[in-house]
């Protein structure tokens, strides 16, 4: 294989760049088939941010600011939230691209090098998270992006470059950066790379890149400080330690002997444990031992990860193709090494082909929607005029209920009174009802109601909602909770600015309510006896 001409990568790059971001611009909307709540979530932060308030500082949510300054950036430049979004994408594409054109002209060559400037592309630039339900979506959209920046730091790590393209404090400068974006993304990638990746440069000798990339990392750290001030990294701090203390959020998918051991994820766990073996049995002892420091790194984020996709199989693949041996060395089962590697490369590619067909054709399918069907998501928000959802999906407000809280004749042939406790609140016993599907609609309603008798609450008026989100305050045109969060984890986040509590007796997560209100008694506040609807008991704080 030929190492690549770094002219023409960088205009396959730019080619790259132009299809799946140009595609995605033409449709000149947001048309989101699933994940409402999750692209609810980004708009209430970045509205928050449109009216000058910080992550971390003025509300809490885990995920790092850096996640939400490239979508502000157009948004204030004008652009509705829709098409900043993909804008957002398409300057994170830009910025990666050196980046990726010096990993592969300096430690790749032929399809690998070509591949892997396709997969950081498209990760970067797709409109689903992955897994296999073919839909549009911008739920976990920051987790593509750390995929991306995390498979660069990676092989600058673990790859040696090639004699005659050594720059070695490019590539420590390369890997410090990124690092220290993964912080301000998603740290959980941060977490499970940094050891890795300055082992990786100390295991190689790599000296000189892993004083550039440390030294990058702490300017970065001091810019940050300088920007937002001291109290930046604490608050950020904290508000990860809260997902650690929820009670349904910490873990929110399969457990981590799950996602090495199911039937979804056990072909690629044997996978990557005979990547290593064969690797080291080939005569590359040294590419062997690296993958094996990155392996945990791998479960890890996959265990953390909603949905558990297991990404990294692509970065497995990729890696396998640019360390094929020649032909000569035997490994297991007397298999000659270069058949062995390609095979394992093949099981990998052929395990997350789902889920990369997934990511790379999203653009187009966008392309593809028919809109009939579809509304703004919040119509009343000149900032975002151009995210649409499915009306059934929103407009249809649909529950799941134990039917016999509403007929108790059922009693003596059910077992939900003893698997299924009813959740109580001061005295309240409220309906076991979790909404399937409908939640615009019903916080629109829920909205409208606290502006009329007998909520009668003023514009200013904030709220603290007991359910995972709400759009409550977006949809009436209330005040966003001050120090709340847009997405609930654990505590009491923002109560102390409340002006009321209002409990959903539908809510998205029935377990989030039972954590919130359970955080709400031990909070010692001075409510107010509730005032009622069908859809929601509303309790007034007393302020002292």
């Amino acid at each position: 294989m030929t190492r690549i001409s770094a002219g023409k990568y960088a205009a396959f790059l730019a080619a790259l760049i132009c299809v799946f971001g140009g595609v995605a611009l033409a449709k000149s909307g947001l048309y989101l088939d699933r994940h409402e709540g999750d692209a609810a979530h980004m708009i209430e932060i970045l509205l928050r941010m449109l009216d000058g308030q910080l992550p971390h500082l003025d509300f809490s949510t885990p995920i790092g600011i850096l996640a939400f300054l490239p979508i502000l950036t157009f948004a204030k430049a004008g652009l509705g939230m829709g098409m900043a979004f993909i804008a957002a994408q398409i300057l994170i594409a830009v910025l990666l691209a050196p980046m990726v054109l010096r990993v592969a002209a300096s430690r790749l060559k032929g399809l690998s090098a070509w591949a892997f400037g396709a997969v950081v592309m498209a990760l970067v630039l797709a409109l689903v998270h992955g897994e296999n339900v073919t839909a549009i979506s911008v739920s976990m959209y920051y987790n593509r992006w750390a995929w991306a920046a995390s498979f660069i730091v990676i092989l600058l790590a673990v790859l040696p470059p090639f004699e005659a393209r050594k720059a070695p404090r490019l590539d420590g400068l390369i890997a410090g950066l990124l690092l220290a974006v993964l912080a301000l993304i998603k740290p959980t990638y941060f977490v499970a790379f940094v050891l890795p990746v300055a082992l990786g440069f100390l295991v190689r000798g790599a000296m000189r890149s892993l004083v550039a990339g440390v030294a990058t990392g702490l300017l970065v750290a001091v810019v940050m400080v300088g920007v937002y001030g001291v109290d930046f990294f604490p608050a950020y701090i904290n508000d990860l330690l809260t997902v650690t203390r929820s009670g349904t959020r910490s873990a929110p998918g399969m457990s981590l002997i799950e996602v090495m051991n199911a039937p979804r994820f056990l072909i690629g766990s044997l996978t990557l444990i005979l990547s290593v073996i064969v690797l080291r049995q080939s005569g590359q002892a040294l590419a062997g031992l690296l993958l094996l420091l990155v392996a945990p790194g791998f479960i890890y984020v996959t265990y953390q990860n909603f949905g558990n996709d297991p990404t990294w199989l692509i970065l497995l693949c990729l890696l396998l193709m640019a360390q094929r041996p020649m032909r000569g060395h035997r490994v297991l089962f007397n298999a000659d090494a270069r058949n062995a590697v390609s095979a394992l490369a093949l099981v990998a590619f052929a395990l997350i082909a789902p889920s990369l067909q997934n990511i790379v054709t999203s653009p187009f399918r966008l392309l593809a929607v028919e809109t009939e069907d579809y509304v703004p998501q919040f119509a009343s928000r000149s900032e975002i005029p151009d995210i649409y959802v499915k009306a059934d999906r929103t407009s249809m407000v649909l529950g799941r209920e134990a039917l016999v809280d509403r007929y108790p004749e059922l009693e003596p042939y059910i077992i939900e009174s003893e698997r299924f406790e009813a959740l109580s609140f001061l005295g309240e016993t409220l309906p076991r009802c979790t909404l399937q599907a409908g939640e615009v609609a019903l916080h629109s309603y829920m909205a409208d109601r606290l502006k009329q008798p007998p909520f009668n609450f003023p514009p200013e008026s904030e709220f603290f909602v007991a359910d995972i989100a709400s759009g409550i305050w977006i949809l009436g045109g209330f005040a966003p909770l001050e120090g709340g969060a847009p997405w609930y984890y654990s505590g009491v986040p923002g109560i102390e600015h409340a002006d009321a509590i209002i409990v959903p007796t539908c809510p998205i997560d029935a377990a989030t309510q039972r954590n919130a209100l359970e955080a709400i008694e031990q909070a010692g506040l001075t409510l107010r006896p509730p005032l009622r609807d069908p859809m929601m008991l509303v309790y007034p704080i007393v302020k002292e």
